[in-house]
């Protein structure tokens, strides 16, 4: 008798436990990138340590940017580095790396000023300078291999995202990557931006329309955009979570309680 109420006890304060861990083990366990002003939504784009920028043009050629360059009609005319440098090849581009200087060395031309224009401009640098010298006139692009945003969380596919035309926004980028999953919390996309010490973060209400007007949303390079799941999503899941936590832990007792018997 003794001994089946002290198997009852045990029994009762592993419940409890069960439980109080897996309150604790699993709450918002599948958000990430949580902020201290997040919320379950916001009204439209809100934007936390604004950084001011005036900028009307992102993601300009910096030095010691990669860039991938193609020609369209003849790639023999950009497939001859010149000595010493050390292009790389990315299916149809080959890849230049822009110097301290802000200029990049291209075969048969030499160098030419790059920095602080946009992709578009510089293709359309390059193609002229091409034009001047040779016969064939070339149908250059040019793309930041370097200039990537990060997606993260409930879409259709994660990942690195090359920006690979001028002002790539966030609702271009979402199209992208197959739009968001039934998952996906619509009203809080948060937008990292600048340096990891001190980010600028914005956070979009998707399902308010007026948040493609907002500047904002021009992705830069290195921004991360996480799209967090659904409280309800989460929840669901935590409770699946929980019952198989609570299950195994059943099995647990009852092994024991079986053992206990055999033993008497």
């Amino acid at each position: 008798m003794i001994h089946n109420r002290l198997l009852r006890r045990i029994f009762i304060v592993n419940l409890f436990c069960l439980f109080f861990l897996s309150s604790c083990s699993f709450k918002n366990r599948l958000a990430i990138l949580k902020t201290p002003f997040d919320a379950d939504t916001i009204k439209n784009v809100m934007v936390v340590n604004d950084h001011n920028e005036t900028e009307t043009i992102y993601n300009l050629i910096k030095p010691e940017d990669e860039l991938a360059i193609r020609n369209y009609q003849n790639m023999d005319l950009i497939t001859k580095p010149l000595t010493g440098t050390t292009n790389a090849y990315q299916g149809n581009y080959i890849t230049y790396k822009v110097n301290q200087n802000g200029e990049v060395s291209m075969p048969k031309i030499g160098w030419i000023k790059v920095a602080g224009l946009t992709r578009n401009q510089a293709a359309k640098l390059i193609q002229q300078a091409y034009e001047k010298d040779e016969l064939n006139a070339p149908l250059i692009d040019v793309r930041i291999v370097n200039a990537y945003i990060v997606l993260l969380g409930e879409v259709g596919k994660q990942g690195k995202y090359i920006i690979d035309r001028e002002d790539y926004e966030l609702i271009d980028l979402l199209g992208d990557a197959g739009g968001l999953l039934p998952s996906a919390n619509r009203k809080m996309v948060r937008i990292f931006r600048g340096s990891r010490e001190n980010p600028e973060i914005i956070l979009v209400n998707l399902n308010d329309y007026d948040f493609i007007k907002n500047p904002k949303l021009k992705l830069k390079a290195k921004d991360i955009v996480y799209v967090e799941p659904r409280s309800a999503f989460a929840n669901s899941q935590n409770l699946q979570s929980y019952n198989l936590f609570i299950q195994t832990g059943l099995i647990v007792i009852n092994t024991l309680l079986i053992i206990y018997n055999l033993a008497k």
